[in-house]
């Protein structure tokens, strides 16, 4: 048997959805800038830096394994998915295992793309092999590999069981269409996944189980192309097994699902956006321990990285960042009436899209009632009243997303 550690106790960090776009596909110029703009809050400008100093943490801290979730890469392009795997290469000197799982921006996306002056052009785009190849670190610990897809289980110790899909559709040779944002479990994913399953349970192993895509609805208005397709039968399956916990991400929010549900979800931030948010994941015996994190970034900069912003503080920059999404979308949706209340209003929903994608958002119902009948609530809603589902969706949880604790 394959193990990552002999640990009795191991412990893993989660990432999800860092979008890395790679220094040598852009020019910091009008059109990438263009890009930068239209992120939908996510920084795309300064990833490669970010990660590099998350790195830098994880070889100090040395944990026994980063799992990423999906989408690593901007828009597919082999060039980002190399320069990821460069910078998380010091992993394994420092006797910390990598898992990559792909996400639908990844494979075979045909807005892969390079950046220069005010125009952008096609540039190679990652295949299956291509994938595999580049992120040999991971599938060479592997336990099992499934030969019609990238999916893949490792054993974390004797013990632990992690079971990687890939939950995206995609072609078999380069697109010229965009990503597809939907996931789906094929017939040969889920013949492979079940000897997992069986095998996984028969070597008496707990088991956790990993994809892009989420098992349920996260949002009760955003969901669409979120959760797998066939989500239903693959729960179907899972809840037959000893399957602990589900991780995912793709939705760019933090969010965990524990309570009324058959497998515990937890879906993970995007890290390129709000205040980067990571996870860490401790195991024990009968016992799973999880703790949202925020990077602190500033720490691990050097002195020439901190000279070459245009800013003078990170987290500072991506509130900006994210703060330019919702004055996208308020654009379209709100009308304001240039009024102090109307200015409340605004921050209000600010306020909301943050908790809400950092995890932050969950209200008991008394909190959530009082929020509805606040002044500022009610002006919100006359500034935009096509928007009253979605922002109840916004504090329609009452669960912690910041930290959960499993004992079975």
């Amino acid at each position: 048997m394959k193990v990552i550690t002999d640990k009795a106790n191991p412990e893993f960090w989660l990432l999800s959805d860092p979008h890395l776009i790679a220094d040598s596909l852009h020019d910091f110029g009008p059109r990438f800038e263009q890009m930068q703009a239209t992120s939908a809050g996510k920084d795309i400008t300064y990833q490669e830096t970010a990660l590099r100093a998350f790195v830098k943490k994880v070889v100090e801290e040395k944990p026994d394994a980063v799992v990423i979730t999906g989408d690593l890469t901007f828009n597919g392009a082999k060039a980002s998915a190399k320069k990821f795997a460069e910078l998380f290469a010091p992993l394994k000197k420092a006797g910390v295992a990598l898992i990559a799982i792909p996400g639908n921006h990844d494979i075979f996306d045909g807005w892969a793309r390079r950046f220069e002056a005010d125009q952008e052009y096609r540039v190679d785009q990652l295949s299956p092999r291509d994938w595999r190849e580049i992120f040999s670190a991971t599938y060479d610990l592997a336990e099992s590999l499934d030969p019609n897809s990238l999916s893949f289980a490792v054993n974390l110790n004797p013990h632990w069981r992690l079971i990687c899909l890939d939950s995206n559709i995609y072609g078999h040779q380069e697109s010229y269409g965009h990503p597809i944002t939907s996931g789906n479990l094929t017939d040969s994913e889920r013949a492979w996944l079940t000897q997992e399953l069986e095998t996984g349970q028969k070597a008496n192993q707990e088991m956790l189980f990993f994809m892009h895509h989420n098992l349920y609805d996260h949002n009760s208005v955003v969901h669409d192309g979120f959760r797998l397709n066939n989500a239903a039968e693959l729960l179907a399956l899972l809840k037959k097994y000893p399957v602990r916990c589900a991780f995912s991400g793709h939705i760019h929010a933090q969010h965990i699902m524990a309570k009324n549900v058959a497998i515990p979800e937890i879906v993970s931030s995007c890290f390129a956006e709000t205040d980067q948010g990571y996870g860490i994941v401790k195991l024990g015996n009968n016992q799973l321990d999880y703790l949202r994190k925020t990077f602190d970034i500033d720490r691990y900069l050097t002195e020439q990285e901190k000279k070459a912003y245009p800013f003078n503080d990170f987290h500072s920059y991506l509130v900006k960042v994210f703060d330019g999404a919702n004055d996208q979308l308020m654009e379209h949706f709100l009308t304001f009436d240039g009024t102090a209340e109307g200015q409340e209003a605004i921050s209000l929903l600010k306020k909301l899209h943050w908790n809400f994608f950092t995890g932050q958002g969950n209200l008991t119902p008394a909190e959530s009632a009082t929020l509805k009948k606040s002044a500022t609530y009610q002006k919100l809603l006359q500034m935009g009243p096509n928007l009253r589902w979605y922002l109840n969706s916004l504090t329609e949880s009452q669960e912690s997303s910041q930290e959960l604790m499993l004992t079975w």
